[in-house]
C-alpha cells in the first residue's frame, strides 16, 4: 500500500512545485506525529487486528519513503534532464527514463527507511493492542517477569529487521546496478 501511494506521490511532488506547493503544508502537519500516537484512534475504527497494525504501519512508513522521493526527484541533476531535453526526449521519456532511474537510490534508501519504521511500529502496535505477534509476547513475558523472554523476543525482532534489510539490499543492487554504492574498485 505505501510503495503505490508514496512514491507516486512523492515523483508528483518532487516533479511539480505547484503539487508541492499544495501538499507540503499537510505532510509537514501530519509527519510529526508519532505512529503511537494513532494507536487509540486506529483501534477505534478498525478494532484489535491485523487492519489496526496496517494502518499503523502504512502511516509510519508512509512519510520517510514519500520525503526521500521527493528529494530524489528534486536532486537529479538538471544537466541529464537539459540534455534528454536537447536530444528530443518528451517530458514522459524524461520521467521515466532519465529522473526516476536517477531518484532510484533515494527511492531505496526510503523504502529501507520506511520497512525500519513501520517495524518499529508493527512492534510497537502489538505491544499496545495485540492479540499476538512478537510485541504481544515481549508484553505476555513483561507481565511474567521474564527478562530473558523479553530479551530473546527483541533479539528475534533484530534478526528479523536485519535479514528484511539485506533483501532490500539485494533488491536495490539488482534494480539499480548502476549506483555507485554497487561499483566494485
Amino acid at each position: 500500500i505505501v510503495l503505490v501511494t508514496a512514491i507516486p506521490l512523492g515523483v508528483i511532488m518532487g516533479w511539480s512545485e505547484n503539487v508541492r506547493f499544495l501538499l507540503d503544508p499537510i505532510v509537514e502537519l501530519l509527519r510529526p506525529i508519532p505512529p503511537i500516537a494513532w494507536i487509540p484512534l486506529s483501534i477505534l475504527w478498525f478494532g484489535i487486528g491485523d487492519a489496526q497494525k496496517v494502518y499503523i504501519i502504512c502511516f509510519a512508513a508512509f512519510f520517510p519513503l514519500l520525503i526521500n522521493t521527493v528529494v530524489g526527484v528534486r536532486h537529479v541533476n538538471p544537466s541529464l534532464v537539459a540534455a534528454a531535453s536537447t536530444l528530443g526526449a518528451t517530458p514522459r521519456q524524461i520521467l521515466l527514463r532519465v529522473v526516476l532511474p536517477a531518484a532510484t537510490p533515494f527511492i531505496f534508501a526510503g523504502v529501507r527507511i520506511a520497512f525500519g519504521i513501520g517495524w518499529m511500529a508493527l512492534v510497537g502496535a502489538e505491544i499496545a493492542a495485540a492479540l499476538a505477534g512478537l510485541g504481544y509476547m515481549i508484553m505476555a513475558m513483561r507481565q511474567g517477569f521474564d527478562s530473558a523472554g523479553v530479551v530473546a523476543g527483541m533479539v528475534v525482532i533484530g534478526i528479523l529487521g536485519f535479514c528484511f534489510d539485506g533483501g532490500l539490499r539485494r533488491l536495490h543492487r539488482w534494480m539499480a546496478p548502476w549506483h555507485l554504492e554497487f561499483r566494485q574498485e
